[in-house]
């Protein structure tokens, strides 16, 4: 059973009661034609529109703590990074499920947006932190003054990687072929990465997945958070305009860079 179908089952057995027995209320006042049951069917709509901006908040912060989650994963050792993010892609799930009895077609078609982002990142998360963590410290290996002038091997050689990596996925597989060898000098010349670290570079490098770019992002823009914030507004919108109660704080803004290390002058 995939993570997918874990968060489906948990998801069957996680609506909260207040959402179904609002649910069932609804019906029930839906069936009745007397004026004294009228009064009951106004009071579920108001318990109903209640209920539902409340899984609304839960799905919008559930959410978020996966965005805050897969940025923190290149900061991560390995072995954490996997029960981290299926444990949280799961959460995104069962909240989701919550919304689907009640929520109105324009907040649920939203919802299933955001839904969809979430799941794009989450199969994306471990890729993502590979690639991420190895150009930083290669960032963090490039010589600290002048490269014109630098006579470190290391320096050169975490440049010359950072540079294969970053363009890496514009080679055709013959280029890729041609410059692996190097790559994988020059990862390990530079003297910044683990063994696994250098293994985990070399295995993304070889399977050089089709969302590479989006993976590596840029000094400055961070497109799969970029689409995810997107959806995430489009999700606030549709709230407020079906009555409901939601957030409306944007994402953190402390997105998590491919920022350049600084640059010092180089002591004589």
């Amino acid at each position: 059973m995939d993570m997918v179908d874990l968060g489906a089952v948990a998801a069957l057995l996680s609506v909260p009661t207040a959402l179904v027995a609002a649910w069932w209320t609804k019906r029930s006042a839906e069936s009745a034609t007397s004026a004294a049951l009228l009064v009951g069917r106004i009071q579920a709509d108001t318990a109903i529109s209640a209920v539902l901006g409340s899984a609304c908040t839960e799905f919008l912060s559930i959410s978020d703590t996966l965005v805050g989650v897969v940025k923190r994963l290149p900061s991560l050792d390995h072995d954490e990074r996997q029960a981290l993010v299926a444990k949280h892609a799961i959460s995104v799930e069962t909240r989701y499920a919550s919304l689907e009895l009640l929520a109105p077609p324009e907040v649920l078609t939203a919802a299933e947006r955001l839904l969809s982002q979430c799941r794009l990142l989450e199969r994306c998360a471990l890729d993502r932190a590979v690639l991420r963590a190895t150009i930083l410290a290669l960032e963090a290996g490039w010589c600290p003054g002048d490269p014109e002038d630098c006579t470190d091997d290391r320096h050169s050689s975490a440049y010359v990687a950072w540079e294969f990596l970053v363009g890496w996925a514009r080679k055709d597989e013959e280029g890729r072929r041609h410059d692996r060898d190097l790559l994988d000098y020059c990862l390990r010349d530079s003297a910044i990465l683990t063994e696994m670290q250098v293994v985990q570079a070399l295995s993304l490098a070889d399977r050089c997945p089709a969302m590479w770019d989006q993976l590596i992002g840029g000094w400055v823009r961070d497109p799969l958070i970029e689409r995810l914030e997107s959806h995430r507004k489009d999700f606030i919108t549709a709230a407020r305009a079906a009555s409901l109660t939601a957030p409306l704080g944007p994402l953190p803004s402390d997105l998590e860079g491919l920022s350049s290390p600084p640059r010092r002058n180089c002591a004589a």
